[in-house]
């Protein structure tokens, strides 16, 4: 039981929610993405449940799964409201009908280098809902689902929670049935809508562990700073060595604390206007008890500063860093965002001028080794294998 529970999404997770109809992820999963998109194919995958009283039956023509990615931003300069959203991709499919409708097939718009393309197929109206001869009763109803994502579609990203900015990346599953209502029910809508959100996330291969290390120093009169990173890409949630070492010239210098932030920057650009959005993720401090004399010298000192991503708040999530590699879906349209992150380190001095360090990093998603193994030497992952006979048996209703 606690296995059907867990491949349930919550109540939250629903943009728009019924009792009686609901989604599921696929067997032995905890979400709909299955594969690691940018590194191998990726899909969606779930189903699609409707649960009805024998004696209320849902009296239904045709239900469509519609798979959408959208991106919004949004932002006031004192002046004026900059706005704008845009439709990246929907994919849509027929997963059950009441009678074959050859005529009717469903729209599907795809995103090619920003701008939509979209096929004339007609849709559903209430005059062809009216007129067509067959409706189907449906008690207890189970509907697998799949879509493919496309290769270049981001992760989702999840705005900054500031009061005048909005910036977002979404997907979403959307359940549209189209239902017959008898005539006393005219003010009911004949679509009943079913929509749920499907985070997205775009994955690297493992992180090069071979040290390239970067250097940054400032030096003068009264001190020289060095602060050497082991690497420049780190793997979301692990951790951040940040080696600081000092050399003090004069001894009236003194070093008060040093503080090292991560920060996360958001670019938002809306046609030819743009804003930058900015927050900290996680800081870390050290007073002058932290820091150590280096053995066998006298002027010499030395401190490791840490920044563990794996203490950030769950209700704030990190993003990952869009890298320029792989040109994502909004890269040439007139709505876009672009996430960055950058270390800063500030020291803090007695009778001289702080110092402060910028250094840019990418934070990514990177697989472990073994999946990189399987993926490279097609060894058979089976606990992700999808199957349409492995759908997830829930109790029916009465």
């Amino acid at each position: 039981m606690a296995e059907l529970t867990s491949m349930i999404p919550p109540r939250h997770a629903y943009k728009r929610k019924s009792k009686k109809a609901f989604f599921s992820y696929s067997l032995r999963n905890q979400t709909f993405q299955q594969g690691y998109l940018g590194v191998e194919p990726s899909t969606i995958q779930g189903n699609f449940h409707l649960r009805y009283k024998r004696t209320k039956p849902l009296l239904a023509y045709s239900i469509d799964i519609f798979f959408r990615g959208k991106i919004m931003v949004e932002w006031n300069d004192g002046q004026n409201v900059h706005s704008g959203f845009k439709t990246l991709f929907e994919y849509g499919v027929r997963v059950w009908s009441a009678e074959p409708i050859q005529h009717h097939e469903l729209s599907d718009i795809k995103t090619t280098r920003g701008k939509l393309m979209k096929s004339l197929t007609p849709q559903l109206t209430d005059h062809d809902r009216n007129s067509m001869m067959h409706f189907g009763e449906i008690t207890n109803l189970d509907l697998p689902f799949e879509f493919l994502i496309p290769n270049n579609a981001l992760s989702s990203i999840t705005p900054l929670n500031a009061l005048t900015t909005i910036g977002k990346i979404s997907y979403s599953i959307k359940a549209v049935i189209s239902r017959h209502l008898p005539p006393y029910k005219f003010l009911q809508k004949s679509l009943k809508v079913v929509e749920i959100r499907c985070p997205i996330t775009r994955w690297n291969l493992p992180i090069n562990t071979t040290p390239r290390p970067t250097t940054l120093t400032k030096s003068n009169d009264l001190l020289d700073c060095q602060i050497t990173f082991r690497q420049t890409t780190f793997r979301k949630g692990c951790l951040i060595l940040v080696p600081i070492k000092f050399i003090i010239h004069n001894q009236k210098i003194f070093i008060k604390k040093i503080i090292v932030k991560l920060k996360e920057y958001h670019l938002f650009k809306v046609k030819r206007r743009d804003q930058i959005n900015e927050r900290s993720v996680i800081t870390s401090k050290a007073s002058n008890e932290n820091i150590s004399l280096i053995p066998d010298t006298t002027n010499e000192y030395y401190v490791e500063m840490k920044l563990d991503m794996s203490l950030i708040d769950s209700k704030r999530p990190l993003n990952v860093s869009m890298s320029n590699d792989t040109p994502p879906l909004t890269r040439y349209s007139d709505v876009d965002i672009e996430v960055s992150h950058k270390i800063i380190v500030k020291i803090c001095l007695k009778n001289a001028q702080d110092l402060v360090f910028v250094k840019t990093i990418n934070i990514v998603n990177a697989i472990h080794e073994k999946e990189a193994e399987r993926l490279i030497y097609g060894w058979p992952n089976i606990d992700t294998e999808w199957r349409h006979d492995q759908l997830l048996i829930l109790p029916t209703t009465s």
